[in-house]
């Protein structure tokens, strides 16, 4: 074997073990906390928000916090008072949600800028909300209280970071997926101590999913394993939404459902996903009678689907391929005539009690190209590298979104380095990092660009590619690490 040749064979083995987002690990930026959360939080308990104040879950940093802030001289707390009352909603759970998905939308201190290009609709009505709360932010000291509160959020985190990220853990071994997800889409939860106990929120922006949980006395992992799910197996949903189709008729039980949130009668994939995820969170429980019971309430709150996916999932379970090429088979073994006689003898529920806000995500058609690069994605998973090529090749052409260019650039690059089309596959790991701010793509090109630097012995390029890679802001540890290994072999050929 020629030196090319094997250096060729060094590099596929480390694309081969080098996911492009890296695995769930308590040091990823997975969990953690938002100062844009705290402040929004801050402030509309200093206006009026007091849901749950007096549970045992809290942690004493909420009443502390409110009490700084009731000592303050704040001139605009009478604009957020007012604010507030105006904005205040049928529920308490839907006044509360909608600040949350302000604060997962608005940008950082100490202007919280709205993009008012594309919002949802529960946020819509708050676009003025961001000057009150950059004025509040100043006048209240935010800066300072945040930086106090350190010690507290690092204490909590402590308590739910183990079994959140065994969650996690969890969900990954049982759908056999290698990584956190697809490049350039995250998932992110933070931990809020100022809103009330038992919270679980969710959303989804554009392929990111962001969780919100709040104090609980059991830390709530079975919503955040839920919501991590639908972060993994919604893309799924729609990838194959032509294999749905074939069985949308039964959709109309779910109309049925008086419990059931619209959201889920109105977009089947959605309900397809939930009902999925419901049929997985069993197959995780300990006893027969539990499981069962857990169904059985499923089906009765109109998720139709889950029993048919709970007499599925053994099979999946004894076969090999990971449950995002198994989907459609999965799919398609629904039996449409079996689940209408069973759905038949449901008495469904007038209502759920539940003390866990766990809305479902916003919902965005995937476009053409997004489309195009999930399926070359999956194809090149399976070393289907003439398919994959077409289909990223294809999504240059359907969109000029950069990002979704970085994506397939990306993709393209790594399916060149099989080929062993190394200065192809250099100038198109560069056209991913000029095109994309994803830490997770940029932070991998310069690993690879420095490993192919390598290849042509150009240590100085190799060393700068891999600096550039530890200086990315979010870089996944996996992508760090790699960088660091390679310039210590780097360091220690030059030694030598």
């Amino acid at each position: 074997m020629t030196r090319l040749s094997l250096l060729f064979s060094t590099l596929l083995i480390f694309f081969a073990r080098s996911p492009l987002t890296a695995q769930v690990s308590s040091n990823e930026n997975q969990f953690g906390t938002s100062i844009t959360l705290f402040t929004t939080l801050a402030a509309i308990n200093a206006a009026g928000y007091d849901v749950g104040l007096n549970s045992d879950a809290n942690y004493p940093i909420r009443n502390q916090i409110r009490d700084e802030l009731a000592k303050k001289n704040i001139p605009s707390l009478a604009d957020l008072r007012e604010f507030y009352r105006n904005h205040r909603k049928g529920t308490d759970t839907a006044t509360l949600s909608q600040y949350v998905s302000f604060a997962l939308l608005a940008g950082g201190p100490p202007d919280f800028k709205l993009d008012t290009g594309d919002l949802p609709p529960d946020v819509q009505s708050l676009t003025n909300l961001s000057p009150i709360l950059a004025s509040f932010y100043k006048e209240a000291g935010l800066a300072n209280l945040w930086a106090r509160s350190q010690q507290a959020y690092e204490a909590a985190m402590q308590r739910y970071q183990e079994p959140v990220i065994d969650a996690l853990l969890a969900a990954n071994a049982y759908v056999r997926n290698p990584t956190n997800g697809a490049p350039g889409r995250r998932f992110q939860i933070y931990l809020s101590l100022l809103a009330a106990p038992n919270v679980v929120e969710m959303r989804s922006y554009q392929g990111d999913y962001f969780v919100v949980i709040t104090p609980s006395l059991q830390p709530l992992t079975n919503q955040v394993r839920s919501a991590y799910l639908s972060y993994l197996l919604d893309p799924l949903s729609l990838r194959f939404s032509k294999t749905l189709d074939t069985k949308k008729e039964l959709q109309r039980y779910a109309e049925q459902a008086p419990a059931l949130d619209a959201a889920y009668k109105d977009e089947f994939s959605l309900l397809v996903t939930q009902c999925l995820i419901r049929a997985i969170n069993s197959r995780m429980m300990h006893g027969e009678e539990k499981r069962q019971a857990y169904i059985d309430q499923s089906m009765r709150e109109g998720f139709i689907l889950t029993a048919a996916f709970a007499e599925l999932l053994p099979l999946y379970e004894k076969q090999p391929v990971a449950l995002r090429l198994y989907y459609p088979d999965l799919i398609n073994e629904i039996d449409v005539s079996k689940e209408r006689k069973r759905l038949k003898n449901i008495k469904f529920a007038e209502s759920i009690s539940s003390p866990v806000i766990a809305p479902p995500p916003t919902v965005q058609q995937a476009s053409e190209a997004e489309l195009s690069v999930e399926q070359a994605q999956s194809l090149l998973s399976q070393h289907d590298l003439a398919n994959s090529k077409k289909l990223f090749q294809k999504s240059l052409q359907q969109t000029d979104n950069k990002p979704m260019h970085s994506q397939a650039y990306f993709g393209l690059a790594q399916i060149a380095v099989q080929e062993k089309e190394a200065g192809q596959a250099a100038n198109l790991f560069q056209k991913a990092v000029d095109l994309n701010t994803d830490p997770g793509i940029v932070a991998w090109s310069h690993v690879y660009l420095g490993r192919l630097a390598m290849l042509r012995d150009d240590s100085e390029s190799a060393t700068g590619e891999f600096k550039k890679a530890l200086a990315v802001e979010g870089a996944p540890e996996r992508a760090k690490e790699a960088a660091q290994d390679d310039l210590q072999k780097l360091s220690g050929e030059k030694e030598e």
